[in-house]
């Protein structure tokens, strides 16, 4: 049996980088601050969540970390999954789940993280030295023309901070600003959302590994069809998919192949795809979006076109929060299982009595709760369709509504 997929993922992924929509622009912005903006905007820095907002007003600590996750991908190279885990109180925004697993932030104590409370520029030097540990990247001294000892303020900088303000300044990432006629570091001041992009894409710049991102694309389209149109890989009446398990295996692992045993050969085999979705605004209307996801690179095609058919479903089902690759229990460290909206789609012990204690999540509505996944609907019905397993009906001792497996683990 033949199984074309695999050499397909890279082509596949590569078209839908380059046909991604870009985030939409920020309002307001200052005329010295627009062409570092745009520059942020090119380099896939602004959030959603910031769309249509004023660059000249204050960020929060949970809008600067949309920022910061992105900086994270794009200088590591990684596709991020945020669990369904909460551990703020006071905050359930997936990106600052996934700043918090990243181990870009922490949180105010008891629980609470703050997410709208202005956060202080060195608090965002802290966030971006963070992200450098997490992408394993190092950051020697550098003999640079800016030096944090030329600012007059810097006894003013927490001990907590004082190494991320130091790199920051060193490869200016981070500026002095005038006050009372005087240049300083202002650690504890605030910034504006246009001030945060900035700096970020200043990181970005100085951190990214070059080598590192063009050789992937390279890897990308090495021996690979080149097409037109994607969807023309799907009307190749030679395209079989596989059935049992075996051939199941064969496609995701090779023949003989067996699971990866290790994080790093399981990030070695994954690939991150951009997939168009549908986003629900406060007003019940929906809009088109684009989601990310890192995904086992043998399945790549199969997932594009199993969101391709939601996307185009008659249902517009919109998806908030959606992730594959985690390297944890199951399928999703294989990249191998989709959750979408973890929050409405409870996973859930069965009861002796048939009741259902929740344990990710708070609920399933379907019908009630537009993020619910009906049985039977476009979710369901496109999963299936293409050899997947819904947590919603595959076991006997739990539920788990979110979630879509190829193995039915």
């Amino acid at each position: 049996m033949p199984y074309p997929f695999a050499r397909r993922a890279g082509t596949l992924a590569l078209l839908a980088a380059l046909c991604m929509p870009q985030a939409g622009a920020l309002s307001n912005i200052s005329t010295w601050a627009q062409e570092g903006v745009a520059a942020a905007q090119d380099a896939g820095l602004i959030p959603s969540a910031l769309e249509s907002l004023s660059a000249r007003g204050e960020i929060t600590r949970a809008e600067f970390c949309g920022i910061a996750v992105n900086a994270y991908k794009e200088v590591s190279g990684k596709a991020v999954f945020a669990s369904g885990k909460r551990p703020f109180r006071d905050c359930d925004d997936p990106y600052v789940v996934a700043a918090y697993e990243l181990g870009l932030i922490n949180g105010r104590g008891d629980g609470y993280f703050d997410p709208d409370a202005s956060i202080e520029r060195q608090d965002l030097c802290v966030m971006l030295y963070n992200i450098l540990d997490a992408a394993g990247i190092e950051a020697p001294a550098i003999a640079g023309d800016a030096c944090v000892e030329d600012y007059p303020d810097v006894p003013d900088i927490k001990s907590y901070a004082v190494d991320a303000v130091v790199t920051m300044v060193d490869y200016t990432v981070v500026n002095g600003i005038t006050q009372d006629g005087a240049t300083v570091l202002a650690p504890d001041g605030t910034a504006t959302r246009e001030q945060a992009l900035i700096m970020a894409n200043r990181f970005c710049t100085a951190f990214a590994d070059e080598d590192r991102n063009n050789s992937d694309a390279d890897n990308a389209v090495s021996d690979l069809p080149e097409v037109e149109d994607p969807s023309d890989l799907w009307t190749d009446p030679s395209l079989i998919l596989p059935e049992t398990t075996e051939e199941k295996m064969a496609l995701v692992y090779g023949i003989g192949g067996e699971q990866y045993q290790t994080a790093e050969e399981a990030e070695a085999n994954m690939v991150e795809i951009a997939v168009p979705v549908w986003r629900l605004q406060e007003d019940g209307s929906k809009t088109s979006g684009t989601a990310y996801l890192q995904v086992n690179k043998n399945l790549a095609p199969i997932y594009e076109a199993i969101f391709e058919e939601i996307y185009n479903g008659d249902e517009q089902f919109p998806i908030k929060d959606v992730g594959c690759y985690s390297w944890r229990t199951g399928e999703h460290s294989q990249g191998t299982a989709v959750d979408i909206n973890w929050d409405e789609n409870m996973e859930a012990t069965i009861n002796a009595d048939g009741s259902l204690t929740p344990t990710t999540g708070s609920h399933w509505s379907p019908g009630e709760d537009p993020y619910s996944i009906p049985e039977g609907g476009d979710v369901y019905n496109a999963f299936t369709k293409y050899g997947f397993s819904w947590g919603g009906n595959a076991w006997t001792s739990k539920r788990d509504y979110m979630h879509f497996s190829y193995f039915g683990r």
